[in-house]
C-alpha cells in the first residue's frame, strides 16, 4: 500500500506541472489574441420612470445574422456589460418584473466599437412590450479617440474603388484616402494623421498586415472589395490596444442565416479616354474585372443543417488588364548629329562656348566629341 501511495504521489507533481504550462500556454495565447482583438462591447444603464436604477434586469443580446444569444442581469445601479462582441446587426431586449419588456432593434455595431444603451423601463400596463428603433449615434461617449468608419456598400460605390482597379490593383487600399486625416507620403505608403507611415498598425481580422521590412501594409495583403464588411480608421488618443499611435482594422465578411451574394463585372476599354495630343493613335486599354461572392449557413441535405450553428462566406476577384502605353521620343537627324542646326535659324542662334557664335548654326564636326 505504501509503495503504490508513493508511486502515485510521485506521479502526481508532473500532472500538476503539465496542467500548469498548459494553462500559463492558453492565457498567453488568449492575451496576445485579446491585444488584436476586432471585438466590440455594449454597456448601459437601465432606469424606471423616475430615473432610479433598475437591479435584477436581464439584458439579452442578439445577433440578427447568427442568432446568437446572450444574457447578463444588471446590478445594484442598474447598469450591464458585454464584453468581446463581434461587429454586426443586433437587438438589445431588456426584461424586469414588473416592467413592460423592451427592445431595441437594428443597432449595428462597429468593430472595436464601444457602444452605450441606456434605457427607461414602463411600468407594466396593458401594454405587454416597448419597440425603440436603434438610431445611428453620431458621438461616442465611451472612448477618446477620433475613429471613422466605412462599411462594403460605401467601399464598392465610392468612385475610387474603379480607379483602384484601372490601376491594376484589386485592393482597396486606395479607398482610405477617402477618409478625413488620412493621405498617402511621397513613395505611396498611408499616412493617418500627419503620422509616418510606420507609427501605423494596420489589422486584418486581427491579423498584421503590415510590411516586417518597411513597416507599411501591404496593399495586397487586403481582401476584395466584395469580402469587406467594414474598415474602420482611429486616428488620435488610441488604448493601448492598439500597436500604433494610428490604426486601420479591416473586418471581413461573415455567413449568417440568410444566404447572401453578389455578382459583378467592371469592364473598360480605350473608346472612352482622350487621346495624348502628342500621340497619332489611342493606346490598347482592355480592362475586365470580374469576381462573386456567397454566404450564409452551412448545410448538406439529409445529412446537417447549419442554421444558428455553422455558416460560411467565400468571394471570388479577377482582374485582367491588357494595355499598352503610348511614348512620344526625339529622334536627331542625320544633319543635326553632323552639326547643322541652320533649321533653327533664325528664332535661335547657337552660340560658342568659347566665345561667339558658329556662323549659320553650323558646328564644325573637329567641335563634336565622339562620345556623344
Amino acid at each position: 500500500m505504501r509503495s503504490l501511495f508513493t508511486a502515485r504521489l510521485r506521479r502526481f507533481p508532473a500532472k500538476i506541472l503539465l496542467c500548469a504550462i498548459v494553462a500559463m500556454a492558453s492565457q498567453l495565447l488568449l492575451n496576445t489574441a485579446s491585444g488584436q482583438s476586432t471585438s466590440g462591447s455594449f454597456t448601459g444603464i437601465v432606469r424606471d420612470p423616475a430615473g432610479a436604477a433598475v437591479p435584477t434586469c436581464i439584458v439579452s443580446l442578439v445577433n440578427k445574422g447568427t442568432s446568437v444569444k446572450r444574457d447578463v442581469v444588471t446590478g445594484a445601479d442598474g447598469a450591464y456589460l458585454f464584453v468581446n462582441v463581434d461587429a454586426g446587426m443586433y437587438d438589445l431586449i431588456f426584461q424586469a418584473p414588473g416592467f413592460q419588456r423592451s427592445t431595441v432593434t437594428d443597432f449595428e455595431l462597429l468593430a472595436r466599437q464601444s457602444a452605450r444603451v441606456d434605457t427607461n423601463l414602463t411600468i407594466a400596463a396593458q401594454t405587454e412590450s416597448v419597440t425603440v428603433t436603434a438610431a445611428v449615434a453620431t458621438i461616442q461617449t465611451e472612448v477618446s479617440n477620433i475613429a471613422e468608419t466605412k462599411v462594403g456598400r460605401e467601399l464598392i460605390d465610392l468612385p475610387v474603388a474603379i480607379a483602384s482597379r484601372a490601376g491594376g490593383s484589386t485592393s482597396p487600399i486606395t479607398t482610405l484616402i477617402t477618409q478625413p486625416g488620412v493621405q498617402t507620403d511621397a513613395t505611396g505608403n498611408i499616412s493617418v494623421a500627419g503620422n509616418k507611415p510606420a507609427m501605423l498598425s494596420m489589422t486584418l481580422d486581427g491579423v498584421s498586415t503590415s510590411s516586417a521590412k518597411t513597416g507599411a501594409p501591404i496593399a495586397e495583403l487586403f481582401p476584395s472589395f466584395e469580402g469587406i464588411a467594414e474598415i474602420r480608421v482611429s486616428e488620435i488618443n488610441n488604448t493601448a490596444e492598439f500597436s500604433g499611435v494610428s490604426d486601420i482594422t479591416t473586418i471581413s465578411k461573415s455567413g449568417s442565416n440568410a444566404y447572401h451574394g453578389s455578382l459583378f463585372e467592371n469592364w473598360q476599354n480605350e473608346f472612352m479616354n482622350a487621346r495624348d495630343p502628342f500621340a497619332k493613335t489611342l493606346p490598347k486599354l482592355v480592362m475586365n474585372d470580374y469576381g462573386a461572392s456567397f454566404g450564409g449557413p452551412l448545410s448538406a441535405p439529409k445529412l446537417y443543417h447549419g442554421r444558428d450553428k455553422t455558416f460560411f462566406f467565400m468571394d471570388f476577384e479577377g482582374l485582367q488588364l491588357p494595355r499598352s502605353t503610348a511614348t512620344t521620343v526625339s529622334i536627331p537627324t542625320a544633319a543635326l548629329k553632323s552639326g547643322d542646326l541652320s533649321v533653327y535659324l533664325p528664332k535661335t542662334v547657337v552660340k560658342d562656348p568659347l566665345g561667339g557664335t558658329f556662323a549659320g548654326n553650323l558646328i564644325p564636326l573637329t567641335r563634336i566629341s565622339d562620345l556623344y
